[in-house]
């Protein structure tokens, strides 16, 4: 073709470098664009057929080479819901088609992009800066897991969250293996131990018992007769006589007399006196009362030379009973009520029918109507127990009754709770474990107080044992529960570490001020709860926390780091709403272009998958991956081969005219 051919080239090559230098500009404009994915230009030779040694250059068409899988710079942004791709992957979206009663409407076309900037419009769908939704999987609350696996269009309202019951308590802490309660004192062995006998409804665990009040710390004396010893060996006495009065009565020794006839001659009245006498080992003169009412008197109408003789002085050696320890005095009483059985009255003193010994108490004990009573002799410690699972026990009378360790004056049978007139001695024996707040199924809340009380331990022969109280009821009054036991034996070995273990722990029918929670799991895990030694003497809790919460509305949605839709709620609450779907193309270069950053799939790009490998960064945006620099280098070459084309067309069209000037 010649000149004309090279005519025709040059204005292919023109045109060409007029496609590319629109590129160039396109993407210079758009290097602020969200999300922009430049156009470079791809130029391809146009050659005419002819035989291998006739061939042109031939002319040139220029293309569009896509960068959909180039990644553009991720900037960190201030808004929750903008998000980037980093790596593979486009957003779903869907555009609207129209809007009816300020809704808008969808077509039901997918389309895909990786501009990020969405918001939440005011019928809480997320929409980017171009007007596109966000489609994505709505995770079902319950299980945590998206529900299907077609992505469906977002959509938020300011809906409430339901309240959500406690059912489960996460509790790890350490016990002092000494408590330092308000009773405790290292100088009293136990006081650091919750004693039943200071309640009037024990509060150990175990199986409900009868009423039962138990005598403990009494320290009376055991009863014991009266006994005086003479300071003067008598076995080579010979008396010179005289009158002994003993207890009253004049006992006659008379002169010459042996300590056979002295012995003899005491024993003669031993019917009157209460008193026998007897040598000792070293041959003094030994006196003993008959029981613990006899006291030894040595009356002071006795000759006083015989006295010297005997190594005795005038006075009164007592016996050890309830009233020479002042115990009880004479005309006290005790009386004890087992339910509506007649009440026993035991008057103390020396009279007919009255008590002035731990035998007779003891005895006396054995007439109680509708239960069992009984006293340590040793002690003094008196305990009642009631006969049947009703029956309350009532102690009354002007005794002093902690003399015989009776520290309560009433019980009721006990049933594994602390009452609230054992409230103090509860709060004195025991140590606080810590408070977590709980919900109901309406989102009501209440807390849940813990309590640690120990209630055996090896210093004393036992095994280091607690039992774990939660507070019931905090305005009872009266016999009313105000605490509950949790029904376990929380038992340590010399380690520190349960034995055996338990890792959970079953409250049933939590009911605290009135808020019924139901049952509640308590969770220990393995070693959750130990016994080592802390001077603080306390209960270190390691970890308290619940799985309730109250019903909230939605306030503000984010994007997590797994790349879900986050909503917060009033409650405090952060709940997975949504997950974001990425799709991917085989020939993510092959989607077609559309305005806004969105792409369309084609056959050339093939249809999407879900799942794409790119993950998602929120409070972020991805930029615009034009280079200005390229692009100002690509300008110029642009321009330099425009220029060449032109300079081409401008020699051709000057060889055109020297060959029309030719023919001229």
């Amino acid at each position: 073709m010649g000149i004309f051919g090279a005519l025709t080239t040059a204005v292919t090559g023109m045109r060409a470098q007029s496609y590319a230098l629109e590129n160039v500009s396109g993407n210079i404009a758009n290097s602020q664009t969200t999300a922009f994915k430049r156009i470079d230009t791809s130029f391809q030779d146009l050659i005419p057929d002819n035989i291998p040694s006739k061939q042109l250059a031939g002319g040139v068409i220029a293309s569009a080479r896509a960068t959909n899988t180039v990644q553009g710079d991720i900037q960190g942004a201030s808004v929750g819901t903008f998000m980037a791709i980093n790596g593979d992957g486009f957003f779903v979206v869907q555009k609207p088609t129209g809007v009816q009663d300020n809704t808008p409407i969808f077509g039901g076309t997918d389309y895909y992009t990786r501009r990020g900037d969405f918001q939440p419009d005011k019928n809480g769908y997320l929409v980017n800066g171009a007007g596109y939704y966000l489609m994505g999987l709505p995770i079902d609350p319950t299980t945590g897991n998206p529900t299907g696996s077609i992505p469906q269009l977002l959509q938020f309202q300011n809906d409430f969250l339901p309240a959500q019951r406690t059912t489960a308590v996460q509790y790890r802490a350490n016990l002092a293996a000494y408590p330092n309660t308000n009773n405790a004192d290292t100088d009293i062995p136990g006081s650091e131990l919750l004693n039943p006998a200071n309640f009037s409804a024990n509060p150990v665990f175990g199986p409900p018992a009868p009423a039962r009040i138990l005598g403990a710390g009494a320290t009376l004396s055991p009863d014991a007769v009266a006994v005086g010893t003479g300071t003067v060996d008598i076995s080579s006495l010979t008396s010179t006589g005289g009158t002994f009065e003993l207890n009253g009565t004049p006992i006659t020794i008379n002169a010459g007399d042996d300590a056979t006839a002295i012995l003899a001659a005491i024993n003669a009245q031993t019917g009157t006196t209460g008193i026998t006498a007897s040598l000792s080992g070293t041959n003094r003169l030994v006196l003993t009362s008959a029981n613990a009412d006899t006291h030894i008197a040595i009356g002071g109408a006795s000759t006083l030379s015989l006295l010297a003789e005997l190594g005795v002085n005038v006075g009164t050696t007592y016996a050890t009973n309830l009233l020479t320890q002042n115990a009880v005095g004479t005309g006290q009483t005790m009386e004890i009520q087992v339910g509506g059985n007649p009440p026993l009255v035991i008057t103390f003193g020396t009279g007919p029918g009255q008590v002035s010994t731990l035998a007779e108490l003891s005895t006396a004990l054995g007439g109680l109507t509708g239960g069992t009573a009984s006293v340590n002799t040793t002690n003094g410690n008196v305990t009642v127990t009631a006969a049947t699972m009703v029956d309350t026990i009532n102690v009354g009378g002007t005794v002093a009754h902690s003399i015989f360790g009776m520290q309560t004056l009433t019980a009721i049978p006990s049933n594994n709770t602390v009452i609230a007139n054992d409230l103090q001695a509860f709060l004195d024996s025991s140590v606080g474990g810590g408070a977590v707040t709980a919900y109901d199924v309406s989102g009501s809340a209440v807390n849940i107080q813990f309590r640690w009380a120990k209630v055996d331990s090896n210093l004393y022969g036992g095994s280091n044992t607690w039992n774990l109280f939660y507070m019931v009821n905090s305005n009872a009054t009266g016999t009313e529960p105000a605490w509950a036991n949790a029904g376990v034996n929380y038992t340590f070995g010399a380690n520190g570490q349960m034995s055996p273990l338990v890792s959970t722990l079953q409250l049933s029918n939590v009911v605290i001020d009135g808020i019924n929670l139901g049952n509640i799991q308590v969770n220990h895990g393995s070693g959750g709860i130990t016994q080592f030694a802390d001077p603080n003497g306390n209960a270190q809790v390691n970890l308290l926390q619940q799985n309730g919460y109250p019903a909230g509305e939605l306030q503000t949605i984010s994007i997590s780091e797994k790349g879900r839709i986050v909503g917060s709620y009033s409650n405090g609450r952060t709940i997975d709403l949504a997950e974001i779907t990425l799709a991917n193309f085989t020939g993510a270069n092959f989607l077609k272009r559309i305005d806004g950053g969105a792409f369309a799939a084609t056959d050339e790009s093939g249809t999407p998958t879900y799942g794409a490998s790119g993950t998602i960064i929120g409070s972020a945006l991805e930029g615009s991956n034009t280079d200005i620099a390229d692009e100002f280098t690509k300008l110029i070459v642009t321009q330099q081969a425009y220029s060449a084309n032109t300079r081409v067309i401008s020699t051709t069209n000057q060889m055109v005219q020297d060959l029309l000037n030719m023919i001229r």
